[in-house]
Parts: C-alpha cells; structure tokens; sequence
C-alpha cells in the first residue's frame, strides 16, 4: 500500500524536475531585458548603443599606527614592533586617474561576436578567470534610430591611501549599469553584486577589467 502511494508522487517529482531542467537549459532569460518591451529570451539580437560611463576614483585615507610590544630577549631587554598600515579609514579623497569614461572599452567588448564575461565577477584579480559566450547584443550608431535599448552607467574605484602614499591595487569597483527601452522610455539599474576587482590602479587591465564585469551584468541570466 505505501509503495503505491508514493509511486505516483515519484513520478510528479520526476516531471517537475525535468520540467526545471527544461527551462533552465531553454528558457533563461537576460537580466538586462527584464521590465522592458522586448521577448525575452530574445529571438534576435538586441540593437543596443552604449551612450557614457563616466569613472570616479576615490581612496580611503588610513592612519599610519605603531603597535608596540614587549618580548623578552635573551638579555632580558624589551622589543619593540612597528606595524604600519593598521585602522580603519577616517576620510576618503578623490584620488587622481587617466581612466575617466569606460564607454570606449565597453564599446570594444561589445564589437565581440563572442563576448568575454567573468566567471566569478565578485572576485576579480586579473583577465584570465573569463569564459566565451556568444554575443546577444548589437551594436548599432546612436542617431541611427534602430536601436532598441540605451546602455549606460557609472565606474567608482575604490583604493586607499596611508600618509602620503596611494596603494597600488585598487581595493573594489562600484558599478552602477543602466538599461533604458527607447519603445517606452522606462530606465531601470541592473542590478548586481559588488565587483571586488584587486588590479593595478590606472592600468590599462584594470580598464578593461571594469568593460568585462559591465558586459559580464549584461550577460546574467535568470529563470524568472
């Protein structure tokens, strides 16, 4: 009798998991798309031009602490350790950088037929950690009237300073992405984690590390 009943159960438990296989490997759909009036999953490519994506930097300003210890020496004397570096920030200052609009790398990312997205876009330390996927948008010029979505944002970098010395690698890259349909002229920010990119400050990896995690929000599926 127990078998009986719970053969049935089994078999509606099967039909729903390949039900959720199904969709997942078929129906996902673009983050980037949700809200707008566009099919999604798209049965095209998306017309898309890239208007700005102005950068800021700012450094967290750290107070440069001595920590002393005491510790017997073999002549019975104290010693004495300095640690610098150690506190928490106490202000925070715009930090100067060559890298003032990311629209360009973002506009080269997106020429890609197969576009580069990063496997884990939280942690980020250098270009290697990427994968290819094909390119769901099309680029097309701003004035020419066929595009369907406006794609544009801001980039804040974040590193920290200790006296007078800026650190090297950037500590974090706030990214703000915007998604507006031009049939309906509704924006939405897509939204996303924070992208911990660790590279160094003003190189050009790191500007083109921003262009991958901005292309990399694009690209995100969903189910719903």
């Amino acid at each position: 009798m127990t078998a009986r009943r719970q053969g049935p159960s089994r078999w509606v438990a099967a039909g729903l998991l390949a039900a959720v296989v199904a969709v997942g490997c078929g129906g996902l759909k673009l983050a980037a798309l949700k809200g707008t009036s566009l099919p999604n999953p798209p049965v095209d490519r998306v017309r898309v031009f890239v208007r700005e994506f102005p950068v800021t930097s700012k450094a967290g300003v750290l107070e440069r602490r001595s920590v002393v210890g005491g510790g017997a020496t073999e002549q019975g004397s104290s010693s004495i350790s300095a640690l610098a570096d150690v506190g928490t920030a106490i202000m925070e200052i715009s930090r100067p950088c060559r890298i003032e609009d990311i629209s360009g790398a973002v506009l080269r990312e997106l020429r890609r037929d197969s576009i580069r997205v990063f496997v884990d876009i939280v942690e980020v330390e250098d270009l290697s950690d990427v994968r290819l996927m094909p390119n769901p948008f099309l680029l097309v010029p701003m004035d020419s009237g066929e595009a369907q979505l406006e794609i544009d944002g801001t980039a804040l970098i974040r590193s920290q300073r200790v006296s007078k010395e800026f650190s090297p690698l950037t500590t974090g890259v706030e990214l703000a992405v915007g998604i507006t349909d031009l049939q309906t002229g509704i924006r939405f920010d897509l939204g996303g984690p924070r992208t911990h990119i660790r590279m160094l400050f003003n190189s050009k990896e790191l500007e083109e590390a921003m262009a991958i995690a901005v292309v990399t929000r694009l690209n995100q599926k969903t189910l719903f």
